[in-house]
């Protein structure tokens, strides 16, 4: 195999922003100028699509003048899922070479080549995967089509993880996101085996894929929230590589035939959501500046307020006066409509952003 790892796959399943890298990377690996990667899941209102190498003005042809014409795309539509479809063969025939689309847009680009997956080929759920060759690149191998092949998997696996994920900022998601805490995902077995976990909380936990969760204290902690359905909070003791902390672990249980089509080992029935409980949480001070039209010296004396939960102290690290700071804490009060610093506080929470600042 080439130079894209299985971990750079998966890690793209858990960080949306590195579809762009992972593209970048396949682009390079195979010898292509050009590629996409992006997927529409109509069930779960997701999606997302990347590209790299591409010409913006072409792209644009193509949409405006040149899709209708597309003799390829009803051949990539009929192509099973998984299967990786080499344009190359359909571009020697006579009626493709015939046509407006190649004369008019594959030729002036000097396109010989396109390898294409149908990742995902469902009712309501779509992806797709191209590696795009110019001249005076030659055509894909089938070694490096069954190379390709052998990414498949990961790759499905990968963006269904990541749409489901998309969507797990369902309303209980979207819960732990806006507590302002810092949020981890893994996704477990019937047998209480991990099938997915986030990076950051591997290293927390001391936990692989692969890995039972144990009968330890942390076992039985999600197997308390996943038999109740309510949060359940662990006091961590912390590892060599991370620092004692406390979670609130919650499980929500997962359809197993939605994941069944595209997983690799057993299919995961349950994704455990653990937040950090000491993590600050990151505030999006400035929304509330425009909502409540705060002057700059305002805004600079809640976030202190805020951040630092001292109102004693306010005067001397922003520099100013103690009556002065007082003053502006009124202002804040009455435009916020919130009368006293705990009501100030609990508004602030309610304006956690889904990302640090």
């Amino acid at each position: 195999m080439k130079s894209v790892g299985i971990e750079e796959i998966y890690d793209a399943a858990f960080d949306r922003d590195l579809f762009s890298v992972l593209i970048e990377r396949l682009v390079h690996a195979f010898g292509a100028q050009a590629g996409f990667i992006g997927w529409s899941d109509m069930e779960r209102d997701a999606g997302f699509h990347t590209q790299f190498g591409n010409d913006p003005v072409w792209l644009q042809r193509y949409v405006e003048t040149y899709a209708q014409h597309d003799l390829l795309q009803p051949i990539l539509r009929a192509t099973p899922e998984g299967v990786c479809a080499p344009a190359y063969p359909h571009l020697q025939t006579d009626e493709v070479r015939d046509s407006i689309f190649y004369r008019e847009y594959l030729a002036p680009q000097n396109i010989i080549d396109n390898l294409a997956v149908n990742l995902i080929k469902q009712s309501s759920f779509v992806a797709h995967l191209a590696l795009i060759r110019m001249a005076p690149a030659g055509p894909f191998t089938p070694d490096e089509c069954a190379e390709l092949s052998g990414l498949v998997p990961h790759l499905r696996r990968a963006i269904y993880i990541q749409s489901h994920l998309v969507h797990a900022a369902d309303q209980q998601a979207t819960r732990l996101a806006f507590s302002g805490v810092s949020r981890h995902v893994l996704l477990l077995t019937d047998k209480h085996v991990i099938a997915e976990i986030d990076p950051p909380l591997a290293s927390l936990l001391t936990l692989r894929v692969g890995d039972g969760i144990g009968d330890g204290a942390l076992g039985r902690t999600i197997s308390a929230a996943i038999a109740s359905g309510e949060p359940v909070a662990l006091e961590w003791p912390g590892n060599d590589s991370a620092a004692p902390a406390n979670l609130l672990c919650q499980a929500r249980t997962l359809e197993p035939n939605r994941f069944g089509r595209f997983a690799t080992g057993p299919v995961p029935t349950h994704a455990v959501h653990i937040t950090e409980l000491e993590q600050t949480p990151p505030i999006a001070f400035e929304a509330i500046a425009d909502l409540y039209r705060l002057t700059p010296t305002e805004l600079r004396v809640l976030r202190d307020a805020i951040e630092h939960g001292d109102l004693v102290g306010i005067g001397e690290r922003v520099g100013m006066a103690r009556a002065t700071t007082r003053t502006h804490l009124h202002r804040i009060y009455d435009k916020t409509r919130t009368g006293s610093f705990v009501g100030l506080s609990n508004l602030a929470h309610r304006f956690a952003r889904l990302t640090p600042e």
